[in-house]
């Protein structure tokens, strides 16, 4: 049976599918016995007594139908569903429930909209819906009629598609309460909502009613609080300029009055009376169990809370918290290699344990450096962590040695200089969190570090020293060595994933059997120093030929034994061969299948080239570290998409004349080079020296690819082993598809391999969890108290100018194209490429692109280095590029200022 008033003292109260969010929230802290008004709830139940109707359960479907984006019917349509609950009358048995319930003719009420999507901790629908203060009796239940329609306003629907909520399945309560005549109130947020910390919390404050605070209407008082020590950080009068107080008498009302000069001056709250309101609010997060947004209000000196709600915005702190109370500081793994998206549990197990595997050398030396053995120890916070379906890694014991603390920050930068500029920050805020321990004590523990390492891991130290000297001084190895070393050391190692003989045996493998010392001892200690003998190279180069870093740019183009570049140019070349075919084009042109061309004219050959360019980068893709997606070999239809692109707009050898341009334009630098260097007594010996540092710089730097190159053969085996797990647990129906086993943890997977048992784990709330990260912006930089250090904004950047990283030189004005996933998308001749990252899997999109704009990356990643190879302007971390800017509108970037200029919106 229907009941269409709770009080809000009812058990029944607390649930929100009768009570919404809001008024749920409240029914637990009355129960808890925090200081809330009396007052009840219009449940859901009057609502569906209204909806039941079916017109409007089309028009809800319908709405539900729509894209956010499209905001001429959103509007229309909500406004019609609005109007039609407006113009309905309350059943009479709830208008006489509402009269009944409350007081005499003299109090009045706030009536505040309480929707079963609102105050979730995915989504707080904060200002979405009504809210009336000061109702008199005679107008409460026009008041709730119109709190029940606002369910339907522009914004709240345009906020729920946003957010994937459904319009059909979403319901209306409505709170009422007796009037609050407060002397303060405001917002208390038990975590701190700007820099995420978790041990600050945050206040503002207004006197009079708490309204203009949360409308905005008035700049209010501010405070941060430390809320393990009740110290108050800071406090800032705010301007005050406007007041809002309660009118008196039967029919309430509010009035928005000016504050005196005196009162404006003063502060709202004592220290006292702050750290009352943060201990009252400690006890709300601790029963709603997370970081809380609070509403709440000053009464004679007696604190009342109105309402609470999660806070949304925070990032997940990483996972598991270290218990050791220290401040640990965390690097995002996705920010290093460009590819920051969230990953699925099964593929966070993989790289926590890869991360992991030979850290205990370090960890069991990384303590003050007193006494063997002192440190981290088994049990200690482990050196890769998850926060928010990402990886992180735990910068912390590196940050306690000096020599390492310095230059750390600077190597942070060439992959994101935002979350090198957060370090540096972070280091000179609190520098107690990393005390500096003497070089003794460093030399021991990197010392010790050394010896407890594995003999290999030792060996390929002392390798790595020999072989980069002998390439700074000799010269690189042949790239055909390298290449051929690297992709028999990735096949090697795929083929140990591939070789048990049960699918459980080869999960085991994945899981237990390799560890990052494979690739440290492998593809980065071999081709590793030779890089960091080309960086040596360049950076006496700089020293040797000053103010020529044009030129210097300029040699670190045209590499035909660059991985990227041959990629390219394999695809331009299998585009000109389907131009040459008639028949090849026509059925490109109309999305045929791989064994539909084979069968056209023309087809074999096309198809041939097709499968030698999968023979030799088949194992690449986009975003490789997230193993759950498909590699080429799985999904050739992304390559053939890129082919038909380059069919319809380039012309054939376009993609040749390109690189024998940047071939051209190098040598020419080159000379130029020697030529500066060449006068003088000391010219020949200059010029000799700048020739060798050249021939080294160019011979190895188009290595930068051969590690991953290789190791990507490893990835793809351990796709396949856990793609091909899935599919057996699917089929013997453990799972329900064979994409829920990237929803799994290792230990789930593994016992349902081996003991045939359905995992208990719920895979739809994993899947809805990793929708809800995936939509998150994840900081390059976390620390364990949910702190996002960035450093210090840009100043004076002009109106509809976005800023980030230049990580290649140059300036493009074009029409952009934001892609978030390249699988499916092609880019015109001349666009702009605008993207949240780029690995080798986005190379394709290069070949027409004129600019590049990407959301992480420093000028080290991937993206960057392909933009100067193709000699195109980027500019990399340019926050939240793919949101401000959309497909379609004319952008100008400059890649030596890192500017992003929104021309449309000037």
């Amino acid at each position: 049976m229907a009941q269409f008033v709770l009080s809000l003292t009812e058990t029944a109260a607390e649930a929100a599918e009768r009570t919404g969010g809001k008024g749920a929230n409240l029914a637990r802290l009355v129960t808890a016995d925090l200081p809330v008004r009396s007052g009840w709830c219009v449940t859901t139940d009057a609502y569906r007594a209204l909806a039941d109707d079916p017109e409007i359960q089309t028009a809800l479907a319908s709405l539900d139908e729509l894209e956010p984006d499209d905001t001429e019917e959103v509007a229309r349509q909500s406004a019609e569903l609005r109007a039609t609950f407006e113009a309905q009358s309350l059943p009479p048995t709830l208008r006489e429930e509402i009269t009944a319930s409350v007081g005499d003719d003299q109090t009045t009420y706030a009536v505040r909209s309480s929707a079963t999507a609102e105050d979730l901790p995915t989504a707080s629908f904060a200002g979405q819906h009504e809210t009336y203060l000061g109702v008199g009796k005679a107008e409460l239940v026009e008041r709730v009629r119109d709190c029940v329609a606002s369910l339907f306003t522009e914004r709240a629907v345009t906020y729920r598609l946003r957010n994937g909520i459904s319009n059909a399945e979403v319901a209306m309560a409505v709170v009422i309460q007796e009037m609050v005549d407060a002397d303060v109130a405001g917002v208390l947020f038990t975590a701190d909502p700007v820099s995420g910390n978790r041990h600050v919390a945050s206040v503002d404050a207004n006197f009079g009613l708490g309204d203009t605070v949360v409308a905005g209407d008035v700049s209010p008082d501010n405070a941060r609080i430390d809320r393990r020590t009740g110290e108050v950080l800071d406090y800032e009068i705010g301007e005050k300029q406007r007041v809002l107080r309660q009118v008196q008498g039967p029919h309430g009302g509010t009035d928005l009055v000016l504050l005196s000069a005196e009162d404006r001056a003063s502060r709202a709250l004592s220290d006292a009376q702050l750290r009352r309101l943060v201990a009252l609010g400690e006890r709300v997060e601790t029963l709603l169990e997370r970081p809380q947004d609070i509403e709440w209000a000053l009464v004679e000196d007696e604190f009342v809370l109105l309402q609470a709600r999660p806070i949304t915005s925070l990032y997940p702190l990483p996972s598991p918290v270290p218990d050791d109370g220290r401040l640990h500081a965390y690097l995002s793994f996705g920010h290093v290699q460009a590819m920051p998206e969230a990953l699925p549990p099964l593929v966070l197990d993989f790289w926590i344990g890869f991360m992991e595997g030979d850290a205990d050398a370090f960890r069991q030396n990384e303590g003050d450096g007193q006494s063997e053995g002192d440190g981290q120890n088994e049990g200690d916070p482990r050196w890769a962590v998850e926060a928010g379906s990402r990886l992180y890694a735990d910068l912390t014991p590196l940050l306690r040695i000096g020599t390492l603390r310095r230059v750390l920050p600077g190597r942070v930068a060439s992959v994101s200089e935002p979350a090198a500029d957060g370090l540096r920050e972070l280091l000179e805020d609190r520098p107690d969190a990393f005390p500096e321990r003497g070089r003794v004590a460093d030399a021991r523990t990197i010392l010790g570090a050394v010896r407890r390492a594995p003999q290999d891991v030792r060996a390929a130290i002392g390798g790595f020293v020999r072989r980069g000297t002998k390439t700074f001084l000799a010269g690189p190895t042949d790239p055909k060595t390298e290449r051929r070393w690297v992709e028999n050391w990735g096949r090697e190692f795929a083929t140990t994933v591939r070789e048990p003989a049960t699918t459980s045996e080869r999960v085991r493998v994945v899981f237990d059997d390799l560890d990052f010392s494979m690739v440290l001892v492998g593809p980065l200690a071999r081709i590793g120093s030779q890089l960091i003998a080309a960086v040596v190279a360049r950076r006496l180069l700089v020293r040797l030929v000053p103010d020529a870093d044009a030129d210097i740019d300029e040699i670190g183009k045209g590499f035909d034994t660059e991985l990227v570049t041959q990629m390219n140019q394999r695809l331009g070349d299998i585009a000109d061969l389907a131009r040459a075919s008639p028949g090849v084009r026509d059925a490109l042109r109309n999305d045929a299948s791989l064994a539909e061309l084979e069968s056209v004219a023309g087809g074999p050959e096309f198809t041939r080239a097709l499968d030698d360019f999968l023979a030799d980068f088949g194992h690449r893709g986009s975003g490789e570290i997230d193993l759950s997606r498909p590699r080429w070999n799985d999904d050739p239809a992304t390559l053939l998409r890129t082919v038909r692109s380059n069919l319809e707009r380039t012309e054939s050898g376009t993609h040749r004349d390109h690189f024998e341009r940047l071939e051209r334009d190098a040598a020419a630098a080159s000379t130029r080079l020697e030529a500066r260097t060449g006068r003088g007594r000391l010219g020949p010996f200059k010029a000799a020296l700048v020739r060798r540092l050249i021939r080294t710089y160019r011979g190895a730097i188009p290595f930068r690819e051969y590690p991953k190159h290789g190791v990507a053969h490893l990835f793809a085996a351990i796709h396949e082993t856990l793609a091909d797990a899935g599919e057996e647990l699917a089929d013997a129906g453990i799972l329900d598809s064979p994409t829920d086993v990237w929803y799994l943890r290792k230990d789930e997977l593994l016992a349902a391999l081996e003991s045939g048992t359905a995992p208990t784990a719920d895979i739809d709330a994993r899947r809805r969890r990793h929708a809800r990260h995936a939509s998150l912006t994840p900081p390059a930089l976390l620390t364990s108290e949910g702190e996002t250090p960035m450093g210090a904004s840009v100043a004076d950047v002009p109106e509809n100018t976005l800023t980030g990283t230049p990580v290649s030189a140059g300036v493009v004005e074009g029409v952009a194209r934001v892609v978030r996933d390249p699988a499916g998308e092609t880019l015109n001749p001349g666009e702009i490429l605008v993207a949240p990252s780029t690995d080798p899997g986005w190379t394709p999109l290069f070949l027409n692109a004129a600019g590049l704009v990407m959301e992480v990356g420093g000028r080290m990643t991937h993206g960057a280095l392909v933009a100067r190879e193709y000699g195109i302007p980027a500019v990399a971390a340019v926050s939240g590029a793919t949101a401000s800017i959309h497909s379609g509108e004319r952008i100008r970037i400059d890649g030596t200022r890192g500017t992003v200029e929104l021309l449309d919106s000037t």
